[in-house]
């Protein structure tokens, strides 16, 4: 075989030899070409996952429903714009040659958050659902028609003096009416002696008894004493018992009293404090045998209504304020329970949406029902003899009612 002749051989052998080992390069790069720009696997159900947290936690809002219309518009837009975010990420992480990141701990991240909002959502709702018994009562349906967002309301507090579940009756320790004026952002606390010397009516026809009587025979029954005194509708009531006191006060981490007396509150009051004249740090039990303390007062029940509305005032300022976040969801499992309210739920939502709409504080004022303390008198829900109550002062009474008209705006 001549010379060019074996050339010829040689590169005809070498050209089949590499002829496969081209082939399979060929089909590598054509296989990292079609695999280039497409985000791996990991990166796609990383991007699953936020999208359907994104979704939970929309759900949750919805439900709810105490996020204003604008917030919930920006949340949505935020959250698309998240989730286009990381998407364009994960395609220039695959594109490019570089090591570039494609947004998997942002996803993580979002998707982590998103469910533990979701989930909190769910919960409050079912407090709100819990708390807001008035839904599932009945008997309610004229006063959950009130637009509470915008006229002027009463709301009577009642405190129980008993420990434990909600349902129960009992003696109604703390009578409160709270005149709320959502467009003046004004609330009047009022307080009345629980052994004011009333008329009980339904009850005791033109006979008297103690007000704290009144709530051995249900709250609609404290409320419609509380109406005939002060000549005004109470279409709503919220009942707390000591159990709920104690634990709203806890997890808020204590609450800044003003106390206008200094005094030693005494066992029976559950705890002994010595409460200074002006601002106090409580916890629960502490807060509760403030409120409960009478026998270490000069004035007796006047003042304990007093250190009642003191309290109340400083728990509505710390539940207003944007602090209030970091305790919500033990807030939450404290009421849930523990209170009740024939306010409906809607109502209860549409009062924290404007809240969290107008982020605005509330002027607080309060007056207190004055009587005389000193006499013994026969009482309608007692056989057993003449008991200590308090004379209503006439000239306080109207000058209470006065102040709950202004307030309403009459």
């Amino acid at each position: 075989m001549e010379y060019r002749d074996q050339l010829k051989y040689i590169k005809s052998h070498q050209y089949e030899e590499r002829g496969p080992e081209r082939g399979r390069r060929k089909r590598r790069k054509k296989k990292q070409k079609v695999n280039r720009g497409k985000p791996g696997v990991l990166d796609r159900l990383l991007w699953f996952v936020q999208a359907v947290t994104t979704l939970f936690f929309l759900t949750s809002m919805a439900v709810l429903g105490i996020l204003p219309r604008a917030y919930m518009i920006g949340a949505c837009i935020l959250l698309i714009f998240l989730l286009l975010f990381v998407k364009r990420l994960q395609k220039r992480a695959a594109k490019s040659r570089k090591r570039r990141s494609s947004g998997k701990l942002l996803s993580l991240f979002l998707s982590v958050l998103l469910a533990f909002v979701g989930f909190y959502g769910f919960k409050v709702n079912g407090a709100l659902d819990q708390i807001a018994i008035g839904d599932e009562r009945g008997g309610y349906s004229d006063q959950h028609t009130l637009p509470v967002t915008s006229r002027p309301f009463n709301v009577y507090i009642s405190g129980i003096d008993v420990y434990g579940d909600i349902d129960q009756e009992s003696r109604s320790d703390v009578n409160l009416i709270a005149t709320v004026n959502p467009g003046t952002h004004k609330i009047l606390l009022t307080t009345t002696p629980r052994d004011y010397y009333v008329r009980i009516p339904g009850v005791s026809g033109d006979e008297r008894d103690k007000l704290t009587h009144a709530g051995n025979y249900g709250v609609d029954t404290s409320m419609a004493t509380l109406e005939e005194l002060y000549g005004t509708k109470i279409p709503f009531y919220i009942r707390v018992n000591f159990t709920s006191v104690e634990e709203i006060v806890d997890v808020m981490g204590g609450v800044d009293v003003e106390s206008e007396l200094a005094f030693t509150t005494s066992k029976a009051a559950g705890e002994i404090v010595d409460v200074k004249e002006g601002m106090n740090h409580f916890d629960g039990k502490q807060a509760l045998a403030f409120v409960r303390e009478r026998k270490a007062l000069a004035d007796g029940d006047n003042q304990r209504g007093k250190n009642q509305q003191a309290l109340l005032s400083a728990l509505i300022k710390k539940a207003v304020s944007p602090m209030i976040i970091f305790h919500a969801n033990e807030m939450i499992g404290s009421v849930a329970g523990n209170a009740d309210t024939n306010l409906s739920e809607a109502q209860i939502k549409s009062l924290i949406r404007m809240q969290i709409s107008q982020m605005k504080g509330w002027d607080i004022e309060s007056v207190a029902a004055e009587g005389d303390g000193s006499q013994r008198q026969y009482c309608y829900s007692y056989q057993g003899g003449p008991l200590y109550v308090s004379v209503p002062d006439e000239s306080s009474v109207e000058k209470i009612k006065r102040k709950i008209k202004l307030t309403l705006g009459e």
